[in-house]
């Protein structure tokens, strides 16, 4: 007989509050292993000081809790557009964002968090409508692809080095922004520990069906994050965030199909906020509507 599905929970720490300590502590209440650092006293994790990150290891450990993500911004926000291929690497722009991967590399062994995170560019639009959805989330050109390809690449053989993962996550303003852009990458980059960071919301917002953005990239994945969303303007492609199981995405159909994914690893991201209400309220919610689907799900 199969094992049970083994769930792990954790948070990105501001979708409950800016304010770390009172962020890990009800992360704690709520029953979760881990955190996610991504903006802490109202400081991009990659700009807190020495001491301040002193103190939120000692937070996390207080209250029980491990990091698993350090969910900077890397190669992010960042236009590929007027940059060569050849001249990529020596790009005044991509050598600040390799100085940024330096002072994450040192926060995640801080941490012993095993993971970084990662964006796949800055998506150039273009047009009238900054919010178009399409089933491919718009496609990634030849040229394009080897730009991002590249640097990946350098990215992961810096990580390589230090026994770490790049965890790409796909987002709707990226080119890696559906399931199947991020194989296209996954594909081009071709390095063992370029990872996924899995968002069926994401992929939702940028106009693919989720299940089949799943099925390009299991048995990659690293990392689900949690939420959802809703379509407000069909013809524009406006979408608004959501709680967990009030929005467009089946996450009952999706968490069907992530039982048989070796990931145990749900983190909650919220994003929507009701009115009237703070974030750690909406963060409970989302974290109880997705305990209730999950309590609901076929056994094994």
């Amino acid at each position: 007989m199969p094992a049970m599905k083994r769930y792990e929970f954790g948070v990105v720490t501001d979708e409950i509050d800016q304010d770390f300590a009172r962020a890990c502590s009800i992360a704690r209440q709520e029953g979760m292993s881990y955190v996610e650092l991504h903006n802490l006293w109202g400081k991009p994790v990659h700009e807190l000081t020495d001491t301040e990150l002193d103190r939120a290891l000692q937070l996390t450990a207080e209250n029980g809790l491990r990091a698993h993500l350090v969910c900077g911004m890397f190669f992010r926000p960042f236009h590929l557009a007027g940059i060569s291929l050849d001249e990529m690497e020596s790009h005044p722009l991509f050598q600040e964002h390799m100085d940024r991967l330096e002072r994450f590399i040192a926060i995640a062994h801080k941490f012993q968090a095993p993971n970084i995170r990662t964006f796949g560019f800055t998506r150039d639009v273009g047009g009238d409508n900054p919010s178009p959805r399409s089933p491919d989330g718009g496609g990634i050109d030849e040229e394009t692809l080897a730009k991002i390809a590249k640097g990946l690449r350098i990215a992961c053989q810096r990580l390589h080095d230090e026994g770490l993962v790049l965890a790409l996550e796909n987002a709707r303003s990226l080119y890696a922004n559906t399931g199947g852009n991020m194989r296209l990458v996954l594909d081009a980059v071709q390095m063992p520990n370029l990872k996924i960071i899995w968002d069926p919301a994401n992929a939702f917002v940028a106009g693919e069906d989720p299940a089949t953005g799943y099925q390009q990239v299991k048995g990659h994945i690293v990392d689900i994050h949690c939420k959802d969303a809703v379509v407000l303007d069909e013809a524009t492609g406006l979408t608004a965030w959501a709680r967990i199981g009030a929005g467009g995405t089946d996450w009952h159909a999706h968490l069907t199909l992530l039982q048989n994914e070796p990931v145990d690893t749900y983190t909650i991201e919220t994003h929507w906020q009701a009115n009237g209400q703070d974030k750690a309220a909406s963060t409970r919610q989302t974290f109880a509507s997705l305990k209730d689907l999950i309590a609901g799900l076929p056994q094994s």
